[in-house]
């Protein structure tokens, strides 16, 4: 049986920060939580409509573009504001992922609740590891990824 909610990591590890929602996805990984699978997307664009039909939520973790945060800045984009950009490149490497998420618009199988988490990256050179800033970071977007999924109604086992 599928979770009802997934958290997807996006990127690439082998282009520094670019691995940031790979990260991610792996620090939220450590935390239990009940009807979500934590899952690393890498970098399959269209090929994430499996992975992400018939969920109820979905929150991605990735490096996010911007030109008007500074490296290092974690940013969340709701509904709303990935309708506004459904046309626009807001992922570093994966405009696919919106074309994911329209295709599973398209077949009736979309996710109700979309979130990103997102980071603005230092450097996307090649190069295996993340710069200073991003790893400073991951905490930051791991709480966030948190703090949606707690909006949505998903709670965190509590440890014995």
């Amino acid at each position: 049986m599928t979770a009802p909610y997934l958290a997807l990591g996006l990127g690439n590890i082998l282009f520094q920060d670019e691995g940031v929602g790979v990260a991610a996805a792996e620090r939220l990984a450590e935390h239990e939580l009940d009807g979500v699978e934590v899952l690393d997307g890498s970098t399959l664009g269209i090929a994430l409509l499996p992975m992400i039909a018939g969920r109820r939520g979905l929150v991605v973790l990735d490096a996010l573009a911007s030109s008007a945060a500074e490296p290092g800045t974690v940013v969340r984009l709701d509904d709303t504001d990935i309708e506004r950009h459904r046309r626009m490149a807001f992922s570093v490497h994966q405009i696919d992922l919106v074309d994911a998420l329209l295709a599973a618009e398209l077949s009736g199988c979309a996710p109700r609740y979309v979130a990103i988490v997102g980071l603005v990256p230092a450097s996307i050179e090649t190069g295996y590891g993340l710069t200073p800033r991003a790893e400073a970071g991951l905490d930051e977007m791991v709480r966030r990824a948190l703090e949606i999924l707690a909006e949505w109604g998903v709670r965190e086992r509590v440890r014995a």
